[in-house]
């Protein structure tokens, strides 16, 4: 299979349990040692992902914020970058404000959180252990968020342990016209036009001088479909949603079994391991 660029999901697909299986390493050294480019695509922030791609030995285009910012490496330079404007941020982040739910704003500045008591405690300790790497800075400031943040805004969280209020969160941007996605099950995001995990496959892609029909992508869940349906060979995680298994090239195992290194092995490097 002719694969020139690899671009991965995170959570639920190159990422297990808070870590990187080593099937799942090995074989990304083994495609970067190949000249075959890698890209992380995910929701997470830059500083993560770009801390991610060097732990790993791996030299890796970052799209972060789900492609709302794009970088040619961890060291730069910037690709693509897409916020929103002063209006329409303010707008969305009133909009949210007054559903009473736990959201944050993604800026190159840092993540503003507002209404923080409500934060599910899960997200509260990813948040700390993000702060203690210098992934991002952390900011409690609403209403500088509201003034400043929103109108420069990479993308727009909403977390809550509760599947009603996430319902309620989504039926009401549907209401007002407002396109949103989620990368999990307690989380609604919204980024500006433009912005996607599909927008990012191309614009890697053409930095990169490559053919999207030289791309292979993987994801899980719905926020990964515009990444798959740009790609020449879409991947979905066995222990992915049905929509992305609908439209995969190939289903690879469960995230937790290495199931990324099983496929890039097989099909891409075409060793046994």
């Amino acid at each position: 299979m002719n694969v020139k660029l690899i671009c991965t999901d995170i959570d639920g697909t190159l990422y297990a349990e808070g870590c990187v299986p080593e099937k799942n390493l090995l074989a990304l050294r083994a495609c970067a040692a190949r000249g075959i480019r890698v890209a992380l695509v995910s929701g997470r922030n830059n500083g993560f992902l770009c801390r991610l791609s060097r732990e790993m030995g791996v030299p890796c285009a970052i799209a972060s914020a789900n492609g709302s910012r794009i970088e040619a490496s961890p060291d730069g330079p910037c690709v693509w970058e897409r916020t929103f404007g002063e209006e329409e941020g303010r707008e969305l982040f009133d909009r949210l404000y007054g559903l009473n739910v736990n959201f944050e704003v993604y800026t190159r500045e840092g993540s503003f959180v507002v209404r923080a008591e409500k934060m599910p405690g899960r997200h509260r300790e990813g948040l700390k252990r993000n702060v203690a790497h210098g992934d991002a800075e952390v900011i409690f400031d609403e209403e500088r968020a509201r003034q400043d943040a929103a109108a420069r805004a990479y993308k727009f969280v909403v977390f809550s342990e509760s599947e009603q209020e996430i319902a309620r969160v989504r039926e009401a941007l549907d209401a007002a016209g407002v396109e949103h996605c989620s990368s999990g099950s307690k989380n609604v995001e919204v980024m500006p036009e433009g912005a996607g995990k599909g927008n990012a496959v191309r614009a890697i892609a053409e930095y990169f001088g490559i053919d999207p029909a030289d791309v292979m992508a993987f994801g899980d869940y719905t926020n990964d479909l515009p990444m798959l349906r740009a790609a020449g060979h879409p991947v979905a995680m066995e222990n992915g949603v049905q929509a992305l298994k609908d439209i995969a090239e190939i289903v690879a195992p469960v995230n937790r079994d290495g199931g990324l290194g099983e496929v890039l092995f097989r099909y891409v490097l075409e060793e046994d391991i």
